[in-house]
């Protein structure tokens, strides 16, 4: 069972190969994935028979560290390995991110054979932590000591890269710890801080119950020792406030440990002390959690060999790595140092920032001895901050931890221990290394090449045959070196010896300089086929040789027509081509190899032909012409077109053919094919002859002429060679006096040796248009349909079109009446209106020549509006219908009637517009009061008014008939305007300086008549935006103003939308203001301004919200105290209070005041704490709003309100919490001061509850100050303060040095000193043989510090006891 060297040798092989089987491919996790900080939990488990109880704990406990490690916060494991070992097998093994897969492996294992002793351990230790991350927990279960211990070397190296912890679960030893097999254990333990547990076998689930807390992310060393005999050990430790938990592991016989705090008080489970393990015989791990920073004091003791290890939680901490010279990369530095050599350490520090400081860092053995002292520089100013370099030391030849100790930003000391114990590499004698033998070319530069490796530095030399060559040299370390020789010759050969030599020993290696031959050769050779050919290398060598001749690797005197001459050259006799090709010459000596070639060329002339010589192509085609040539070297093919080289090599393919595609008359001429090679040159022709078809080309391929006019058809041909022209038609090509016989198709015909081409022309003959009818002048009633005729014949067919003698457009205008529209020439006009009126133009034209004629249409039947007479004055009662007549005498088209009222138009709902034009209002109110006017309105004019919008344009129309016609003319207020062609008045972009009456007068030899129109310009109305912001803000109680300023003509009807009968409210300034006198909390809403006139309408809104100061209300029991809830509207509304949610009646404890604006409660009681509403209804506007609410707490002791001040006091490390309630709309927000300045994370202070608490945990003295809470909202703000004072128990200053015993001689004078320090200051008792000591003319004490005594004496609350002697 037990395995060889080769056994081993292929089980490490075969690493990778059993640990991809075991490993979970599932994942796909990449080095990348890996989080900082992560760790492997590996399992090394012996599966032997006697192993069977062990393994079913395992398997139970380790589902428990599992979870325990997957419930916190920061995942410490990221995977799991397992390593089952049984001689003289190792594995299967296991290693995955899958917490449920290693729970399965580790249940699928299964024990087999008997309890073999020793075992296969340390290879499997190995195996894991090759597997393993950095920093990860491998615990080793077995009980046999190892078989394999020669391993340990490997293991000890890998635990010092890897960083990793090895903790041994023993429950058998083999009867035999003084065993090397035994020893590597407690080796592998001591230096990568684990420890040895010796267990019963039922007592692996205890240690794994510990092994459920121990693995933990964040873990630091504060101490690691091993001791080879029974003892009893003191370790005063500094905690730093980092420190979350300490955990104390100590194994060996009778374990026991002791923790005393900074006080000197000895820790038990009532501090905090946690019992994590406990093997009376074997182990003992206690635990305490949140440790007082400060100078602790562990004990440990053992009556045998034991080991203790101290580690905590905390987040500073630090790796370190070691190098020849001063680095600040960590990727130039190694995990252990060479002994003997000068070294360098870099720290890199975690969980420190500045000012923090690395003070010293010690050597300490794996005793707890200090080894060496090394100081650390600082250098504030690096970046990043926590690099640190040590300054250079001598490896001490033994184990060693690393030990710094520091101080944190605040001041507190802290010491943390490497994770490992470090040992130096021992080095060994140089390692030389040179080839067997050195090649060395004859009369040129030779090199002798020696490799040397070295950890150390070591001294170089060179040597031939016993001999030194040059001078010694000196490297520092691992380094290359050469020996030179200027030109070899042949007494240079032999051997050469390369000696290292160190203080660990001396390394050799020689190499054999042997020249060899030395090749040249005159060149390549070329000879005509025939021909005989030799080929000659010229060899030095100054030993013989032997030389080969080789043609493709191949003997070349197979060949028969090849010889060997007497001078070793060779020749080849009756060339041919075949014999073209490298041949090869090898001489070989004792020196070595050397080889040359040279390359034989059998040379033809070349032959050339092409086919085919002469022919001819027309464009766009295809051409080919091969070429084909013989000669030796194949002939290389050339192209020529015209004695001009052809650089397109696209167009040969490689047969030599020429390819032209696409071809053009350019592409004719001759192609000269030329063959060349070494041998010489032929060329020979082909001519390529371009011919084109006939192309015909016709000047005008249709031609329309006149009757009686001459006729001339050109036609011109193209073509290669010129081609002949023939016309086909009767007729001559020259046609004078063309007439209507001669219109037809023309060919014309072009032919050449091509081929043919034709050309068509189409004679067409025609004349100018005549009318076959006239359109004639119309009148016509308006709204009638009227049709213009207009035709003509000619040929071409004549096109008719129709326009305006005016210039204005016919058909691509808009028509608010009728439509327009043209049929066969014909202009067709239904629902003839007034702007219809005007004269037509009809127009024929073709090719040769254009007639129009014109007609006028005259619109009648026009009759400008007339209303009938109807009272001017009418009086209605109120709440009464009334209708006005407005009675249409004429008018033409029929008119629209309209309604204004003082000028602006009727559109109310109330005022309804009939068909026969009376307005009737249905229920009359003061409002309607004013002058109603009835416009009535058609094309010819209006009865009365015009109204037109601001900025608008408008015509006022002026229809005048009068023979002979009248001439026009408007004017207002004396102010003459231009008329429009039609007897308008147009104005554009109509302002308000344009209204008033205007006057259209008509003069012609027969009279003067003129007609009146009233213009109104409107303007609609605006709000200007420099009123009152869309979004307004009040307190509560104080007034506020809405401003709506409005524009428009006429002004503008301003309507609030807010219940205006409640006399807090008021409109003012024509209702452009809302006043509210004194803002409550119910008048929070939206408020909107609506405007109005006959031009428009426009609104704006005001979001007006109310904000009531915050206040802190409180009522001390058995006092009164008064709500008050002020409300306003019209009706009054009715208030209700309630208190949480139910309603309050007047009662012997609550009294409602003042129709229920005020409560009071008499004498406060607990059960009356809750919130308190006040809710105004009014039924009049259907509103219910929640005005004010008040949250009261009724206290057992006095509340101070706001400007009180409260004195709380607490002792140093005491918790303190402080209250402020605030209540306010809105919320308000609650900030908290510490002597004016505000509260951050820095001060220890958490505030809470949005403000509402202020936390103080682990009270210091720097706490101590007045704390003020704000509550601040829009409307205002209170505040709350708070004097917090943190008493420190007091503490007598120096005690440590007061001594035991004084000695006065009698009747001197003797002084005790007591100096106390506490916040506040202490009083100072002295007792003497415990009663107070009196002042008597004996004893004095001043200012309480001590007594002039002559006895015992004692200082109360923490005072030393002092024994006085007489002698």
């Amino acid at each position: 069972r037990t395995p060889g060297p080769s056994k081993l040798v292929w089980l490490s092989l075969a690493l990778s190969v059993v640990f991809s089987a075991g490993q979970d491919t599932g994942t796909g996790t990449t080095t990348e994935d890996i989080p900082e900080g992560a760790s492997t939990l590996a399992f090394v488990f012996d599966v032997t028979g006697s192993m069977y109880d062990d393994l079913v704990q395992v398997i139970e406990g380790a589902s428990k560290i599992l979870e325990t490690s997957l419930s916190r916060p920061q995942k410490t494991l990221y995977n799991f390995a397992l390593v089952p070992f049984h001689d003289p097998e190792i594995g299967p093994i296991t290693i995955t991110t899958d917490p449920k897969k290693f729970q399965y492996e580790l249940r699928e294992l299964y024990v087999q054979g008997g309890g073999d002793c020793p075992e296969m351990s340390i290879g499997a230790i190995k195996i894991a932590l090759e597997i393993s991350l950095p920093g990860s927990f491998i615990y080793v279960f077995t009980d046999a000591r190892s078989k394999d211990y020669k391993l340990t070397h490997e293991v000890l190296q890998l635990i010092q890269q890897k960083q990793s912890q090895v903790v041994f679960v023993l429950t058998g030893d083999c009867d035999d710890r003084t065993h090397i097999g035994y020893k590597v254990y407690e080796e592998i333990a001591s230096t990568s801080s684990g420890q040895v547990f010796h267990l019963d076998k039922k007592q692996v689930n205890e240690v794994l119950k510990w092994v459920e807390e121990a693995v933990h992310a964040s873990k630091v060393h504060l101490l690691s020792t091993d001791h080879f005999t029974g003892a009893s050990n003191t370790w005063q430790m500094p905690f730093d406030p980092s420190l979350k938990e300490v955990t104390v592991a100590l194994s060996g016989l009778a374990p026991n440990i002791e923790i005393k705090n900074p006080q000197g008080k000895l820790v038990g489970n009532s501090d905090g002390l946690t019992e994590l393990l406990h093997i009376p015989n074997s182990a003992k791990v206690v635990n305490i959690k949140d440790p007082q920073p400060g100078m602790w004091s562990i004990k440990t003791s053992s009556e045998g060999r034991h080991s203790v290890r101290i580690s905590g939680l905390s987040t500073i901490d630090f790796r370190a790595g070691f190098s020849r010279k001063p680095t600040l990369d960590f990727k130039k530095t190694s995990s252990r140092p060479v002994q003997g050599i000068p070294t360098h350490i870099l720290l890199n520090t975690t969980g420190l920032s500045p000012p923090a400081q690395a003070d010293r860092l010690d050597l300490v053995s794996i005793k707890g001895e200090v080894i060496k002292t090394l100081p650390i520089r600082n250098y504030p100013k690096r970046e990043p901050f926590g690099l640190w370099n040590i300054t250079e030391f001598i490896p001490p030849n033994e184990a060693f931890f690393l030990q710094v100790t520091g101080y944190d930003r605040d001041g507190f000391p802290f010491q943390r221990v490497s994770s490992v114990s470090f040992s130096s590499i021992v080095p060994d004698a140089p390692k030389v290394l040179m080839p067997a033998t050195s090649h060395g070319y004859y009369l040129q530069r030779g090199v002798v090449h020696c490799q040397v490796e070295s950890l150390i530095p070591f001294t170089l030399r060179f040597s031939r045959d016993g001999r030194r060559l040059g001078v010694d040299q000196l490297f520092s370390e691992s380094d290359n070196a050469l020996w030179e020789i200027a030109q070899v010759t042949l007494k240079d050969e032999g051997y050469y010896e390369c000696i290292a030599i160190s203080s660990a020993g001396t390394g050799r290696a020689r190499t054999f300089l042997d020249p060899p031959p030395a090749i040249t050769v005159e060149g390549n050779v070329t000879v005509s086929p025939g021909s005989s050919a030799v080929l000659t290398c010229h060899v030095v060598s100054t030993v013989s040789f032997n030389l080969t001749w080789l043609r493709g690797g191949q003997d070349a005197r197979l060949d028969p027509r090849v010889h060997i001459l007497t001078n070793l050259s060779l020749q080849v006799s009756a060339v041919t081509p075949d014999h073209s090709g490298w041949y090869e010459c090898i001489a070989i000596n004792e020196g070595g190899v050397m080889a040359e070639r040279i390359y034989l060329t059998v040379q033809e002339v070349p032959r050339v032909s092409v086919e085919p010589q002469n022919q001819t192509f027309t464009a766009g085609g295809e051409m080919r012409i091969r070429c084909s040539a013989r000669g030796y070297p194949p002939p290389r093919l050339v192209w020529t077109h015209n004695d001009m080289f052809i650089i397109a090599s696209s167009r040969m393919t490689p047969d030599g053919t020429l390819v032209i595609r696409n071809m053009e008359k350019k592409d004719g001429g001759v192609y000269g094919c030329l063959a060349s090679n070494l041998a010489g040159t032929d060329t020979i022709t082909s001519i390529l002859t371009y011919i084109e078809s006939p192309v015909v080309t016709v000047a005008l391929s249709d031609i329309l002429i006149g009757i009686g006019e001459t006729t001339v058809m050109a036609c011109s041909a193209s073509g290669i060679p010129q081609p002949n022209i023939w016309w086909y038609k009767g007729g001559t090509l020259t046609i004078k006096e063309t007439q209507d016989v001669d219109a037809g198709e023309y060919i014309c015909v072009a032919v050449n040796a091509a081929g043919s081409s034709s050309g068509k022309i189409s004679l067409d003959v025609g004349a100018e248009p005549k009318f076959t009818r006239e359109p004639s002048d119309v009148a016509s009633d308006i709204g009638s349909n009227v049709t213009l005729l207009c035709l003509a014949q000619a040929h071409p067919e004549p096109q008719v079109t129709w326009r305006r003698e005016d210039g204005l457009p016919i058909f691509n205008r808009p028509h608010t009446h009728g439509i327009i529209t043209q049929s066969s020439g014909a202009l067709h006009i239904n629902n003839l209106w007034v702007e219809d009126e005007a004269v037509y133009i009809c127009e024929a034209h073709n090719h040769f020549g254009r007639i129009q004629a014109q007609a006028r249409i005259t619109v009648t039947g026009l009759v400008s509006p007339v209303i009938a007479m109807s009272p001017t004055v009418l009086s209605v009662i109120e709440d009464q219908q009334v209708t006005l007549p407005c009675v249409l005498l004429a008018g033409n088209p029929l008119p629209e009637r309209q309604w204004l009222h003082d000028y602006g138009l009727v559109r109310t709902q109330r005022e309804n517009v009939q068909k026969d034009g009376s307005l009737h209002i249905e229920r009359a109110r003061l409002e309607d009061t004013g002058d109603y006017t009835c416009l009535a309105e058609n094309v010819i004019g209006s009865s009365q008014v015009k109204l037109v919008q601001v900025g608008h344009p408008v015509e006022l129309p002026c229809v005048v008939r009068g023979v002979p016609q009248p001439s026009l003319s408007w004017t207002k207020d004396g102010k003459r305007y231009p008329v429009s062609p039609d007897g308008s008045l147009a104005l554009r972009n109509v302002g308000l300086a344009d209204e008033g009456t205007y006057t259209c007068t008509a003069t012609n030899t027969a009279g003067r008549d003129e007609a009146q129109v009233r213009l109104l310009v409107q303007v609609p109305p605006t709000i200007v935006e420099s009123g009152s912001p869309r979004d307004v803000s009040a307190i509560v109680k104080q007034e506020i103003s809405l401003e709506c300023k409005v524009q428009g003509v006429p002004f503008p009807t301003i309507q609030w939308l807010v219940f205006l009968g409640d006399p807090n409210v008021e409109v003012t300034n024509r209702g452009q203001v809302l006043r509210i006198k004194s803002v409550r909390l119910g008048d929070k809403a939206r408020y909107q301004c609506s405007v109005m006139n006959t031009a428009g309408k426009q609104s704006k809104d005001f979001n007006l919200s109310v904000y009531v100061p915050p206040s802190i209300k409180g009522v001390i029991l058995s006092k009164s105290l008064i709500l008050e809830c002020e409300a306003g509207g019209h009706p009054p509304p009715s208030l209700t209070w309630l208190k949480d949610g139910v309603p309050v009646r007047d009662g012997e404890s609550v009294r409602l005041l003042e129709q229920g604006s005020k409560i009071e409660i008499l004498s406060a009681t607990g059960s009356d704490s809750g919130r308190y509403v006040c809710v105004a209804t009014s039924i009049e506007t259907f509103l219910s709003r929640s005005l004010l609410s008040f949250g009261m707490v009724c206290m057992p002791i006095p509340y101070l309100l706001e400007g009180d001040t409260d004195d709380v006091a607490v002792t140093k490390g005491g918790d303190v919490t402080l209250q402020c309630s605030a209540e306010g709309v809105p919320r308000p927000a609650v900030t908290w001061l510490k002597d004016g300045r505000p509260i951050t994370g820095q001060h220890g202070a958490k505030v809470l509850n949005e403000g509402r608490l202020l936390q103080i945990k682990d009270a210091k003295v720097s706490d101590t100050g007045r704390y003020t809470c704000f509550a601040v909202n829009v409307a205002g703000q209170a505040d709350s303060r708070h004097d917090i004072s943190v008493h420190v128990p007091p503490s007598i200053i120096g005690q440590v040095q007061l001594p035991e015993n004084v000695s006065v001689v009698v009747k001197n004078p003797v002084a005790l000193s007591c100096e106390a320090s506490g916040i506040p200051l202490p009083a100072i008792t002295w007792l003497k043989d415990g009663r107070p000591i009196k002042a008597t003319s004996s004893v004095r004490v001043l200012s309480g510090e001590g007594p002039e005594p002559a006895s015992n004496a004692c200082c109360s609350r923490g005072c030393w006891e002092v024994h006085l002697y007489c002698v």
